[in-house]
């Protein structure tokens, strides 16, 4: 308590230098600004309220603005003023080449790697991410079968086997623990992915990261090195800490696929996992420090650090909403899952996680309802000349520097793309027509003929889950994998106690977070009856 109550009073500190360091820019004048006043000091107190008004400043501005096909710009406490894409311009702006719109440089300062990573060859030459976005995906027929056996071994761990009386578990908790275990089985296999300690360590590197980096962005680049040194030192040592667990294991990884590499007759057999798909890429480099054993590890809890986190928020909410849902939701869902588990024999593979076409929209529908975040994608304009905005009937451009984003939540609750958008509809994008495109919501036109239903791994401008254009989240395929199975056997194996209204998440500055709120539910585990229930 002692450390957030500090990092809560730097905090503020670091806002009042920061605003009387960093006035309104000249930029913005005469420019659609939501969030600021006439009253004194206002970008100040702006600034200061963006920390728990942003999230409403964004649906105000969508209604005022981006429904006009106009940007808008916002007060932001970690970003300084940032531009929010009206969804019309949203194909334009963000199909822009990185070299005007950029978009590593801006992911890197998002979570401040020049502090939170110590080794710059982990966060500037990250190969790792092409093994998320190419092995982990090519490679989930052989996966899928581990993952969904450390799901089902960590739901009893962590939910119990009783089926007597209900146990009441923090859903957050829980989530983050069990989806730790099982992408850990693909991330680098047992022993480590079922190791308690290995996995809460790594799940405080990642938590200190995230926290740690809007600190960070949250104060003035003069005076970063504050809270940089404080969180790059909080890092660092539970790095170690991760390391004295899992570094022998490395190490012993290592030594293995030497002498294979250099002996083919050597009594061993490289497993099929991240570490050893890392390991691989290191060799691949040519470049012999890439070997380091402390450096390969890093890579590692790297991969951990962007992934846990936001695979477990999304499974937490679809519990939270099915929970919430009418009882005849939980009952497809149960029967799809033991019609298709029967199908497979018995077994979760690859072909039949895509056969959950109920679940998967589950899921599609409680990412829509509840994002990450309020404004996302961020990208800076990088191009000297900056870009152009359409402004109604004008054109703005754009100046070099400028933060800009997606008004995500608010399209996500637009009803002129989705009818009754606030509502829960588990089974809304099973059909085909559950979503208008953005251009002809806007336009007023009717839908075009030849509409598909999309999957969860789909990424367009109106389902901002996973980002948006080829730089969308590179591991989404394996994720919802990992949700879907998740669902699954949480729907066959236990029973959710109803809930009369689903939990809200807390908005911090563009985030909407699992802080402050009761995230308990009820949970008993059941015998799946409708696996031998044959139709």
């Amino acid at each position: 308590m002692l450390a957030i109550a500090t990092a809560a009073g730097l905090l503020l500190l670091f806002l009042f230098i920061s605003n009387f360091l960093n006035r309104a820019p000249k930029t913005w004048r005469g420019q659609p600004v939501v969030g600021t006043s006439s009253e004194a000091f206002t970008w100040l107190r702006s600034t200061l309220r963006s920390v728990w008004q942003t999230r409403n400043w964004v649906f105000e501005g969508y209604a005022k603005h981006s429904k006009n096909n106009s940007f808008f710009v916002l007060p932001s406490v970690d970003r300084g003023p940032i531009m929010v894409v009206p969804p019309q311009q949203i194909r334009k702006v963000y199909g822009l080449p990185t070299t005007v719109l950029d978009v590593y440089t801006t992911s890197n300062n998002t979570i401040q790697t020049r502090w939170t990573i110590w080794d710059d060859e982990v966060s500037e030459n990250n190969f790792q991410m092409n093994l998320i976005r190419n092995q982990l995906t090519r490679n989930l027929d052989i996966l899928t079968p581990r993952i969904a056996t450390e799901l089902d071994e960590g739901l009893k761990r962590e939910w119990g086997v009783s089926t007597g009386e209900w146990k009441y578990v923090n859903i957050w908790i829980s989530a983050i623990r069990i989806i730790g275990g099982a992408a850990n089985s693909a991330f680098c296999g047992p022993p480590m992915c079922r190791d308690m300690e290995f996995l809460q360590r790594i799940q405080v590197h990642s938590m200190g990261l995230f926290l740690g980096s809007v600190l960070i962005n949250s104060t003035p680049a003069p005076l970063r090195f504050l809270p940089g040194y404080l969180v790059g030192w909080f890092c660092y040592y539970h790095l170690q800490r991760v390391s004295k667990l899992c570094l022998p294991f490395v190490k012993e990884r290592l030594e293995n696929t030497k002498l294979l590499r250099d002996d083919p007759m050597h009594p061993w057999c490289p497993p099929k996992d991240g570490l050893q798909w890392i390991i691989e890429e290191c060799y691949a480099t040519g470049d012999p420090s890439q070997l380091k054993p402390e450096r390969v590890l890093h890579r590692l809890v790297f991969i951990n650090d962007i992934s846990l986190h936001s695979t477990s928020y999304t499974a937490q909410n679809v519990i939270l909403d099915i929970a919430c849902a009418d009882p005849s939701c939980i009952t497809a869902l149960r029967q799809e899952s033991a019609r298709v588990l029967r199908e497979a024999g018995g077994q979760w593979t690859r072909q039949a996680v895509s056969k959950l076409v109920l679940i998967d929209s589950t899921i599609r529908e409680s990412m829509r309802l509840t994002p990450f975040n309020s404004v996302g994608l961020p990208r800076t304009v990088v191009d000297p000349h900056g870009i152009w905005l359409e402004r109604e009937r004008s054109r703005f451009n754009v100046p070099y520097g400028t933060a800009v984003t997606i008004p995500v939540e608010p399209i996500h609750y637009d009803e002129s793309v989705y009818p009754d958008a606030r509502s829960f509809k588990p089974f809304r994008f099973a059909h085909a027509d559950a979503a208008r495109d953005i251009l002809e919501a806007f336009d007023d036109r009717p839908q075009s003929g030849g509409v598909k239903t999309k999957t969860s791994a789909t990424v367009d401008d109106a389902f901002l889950g996973f980002g948006f254009g080829k730089h969308a989240c590179p591991g989404r395929f394996f994720a919802l994998n990992e949700i879907k199975i998740f669902i699954a056997t949480i729907v066959l194996h236990y029973d959710l106690e109803p809930l009369k209204r689903k939990p809200k998440m807390t908005p911090i500055i563009w985030l909407n977070m699992p802080l402050f709120t009761n995230l308990k539910i009820g949970v008993r585990r059941r015998e799946p009856k409708e696996l031998y229930q044959v139709r």
